[in-house]
């Protein structure tokens, strides 16, 4: 398998959320990353999605079963740099396959990462993947911040994205609310990121007790 790192470019040192527009962090994230591996005695680095690391393994950038599903997911750059967090994700969903329940995402946006988690997991046979989001919080107060893809039809286009599996099911709706209409009774794996605390609240306070035991919550925003 060639190297992650230049088959797919995981490592942009320009995708620093909200250091875009500044100048100075970037030329020295630049340096940094001008760097290289090559005899350098901190070992290994990693630099994008607000982190560098020195000297920790990143062997999953070149992890085949993981390049192959970020792949065949269409990454864009944004998507690309995220990739220590994804294989986080897929990792514990992963795991989570072990103890009974179907997996849940509470805060899907355009499905990037439910993908590379299903394609991961080879599909989830047996296993139901349930995707809520609001898709376009446009004119609704509180929902979380607005991104570029939010738009009235973003949810057909997720729909569409996740038409080859037939075991995925996508709900438009608000959390919690929506999760009083349809949820499924045991969770084995559920993942969290609606960058809206009463949300995400209110996400733990309908679906904790179906977790199963031995089950796994990942929160994106933990940490921020």
């Amino acid at each position: 398998m060639p190297d992650g790192t230049s088959q797919w470019g995981l490592l942009v040192p320009s995708v620093f959320f909200g250091l875009q527009n500044n100048a100075p962090a970037l030329d020295a994230l630049q340096a940094l990353a001008r760097l290289g591996d090559v005899g350098d005695p901190r070992g290994p680095w990693f630099m994008a999605d607000n982190l560098i690391t020195y000297g920790h393994t990143r062997g999953f950038l070149t992890e085949p079963r993981f390049v192959a599903a970020v792949l065949a997911s269409r990454p864009e750059p944004a998507e690309r740099a995220i990739a220590w967090r994804t294989h986080t994700l897929c990792w514990a969903a992963d795991s989570a396959l072990a103890v009974v329940g179907d997996l849940v995402e509470c805060g899907t946006y355009q499905g990037y990462s439910a993908e590379v988690l299903l394609r991961f997991t080879g599909g989830l046979p047996g296993r139901t993947l349930w995707l809520y989001d609001l898709f376009d919080p446009s004119g609704n107060a509180g929902e979380g911040h607005r991104l570029p893809a939010h738009a009235a039809d973003l949810a057909d286009r997720v729909r569409a994205r996740f038409r080859p599996w037939d075991n995925v099911v996508v709900t438009q709706g608000k959390v919690p609310g929506v999760l009083a209409k349809i949820a499924p009774s045991q969770i084995a794996f559920l993942h969290i990121d609606m960058n809206n605390a009463e949300a995400e609240r209110g996400a733990l306070d309908a679906l904790f007790d179906r977790v199963s035991l031995g089950g796994l919550i990942v929160f994106d925003d933990y940490g921020w």
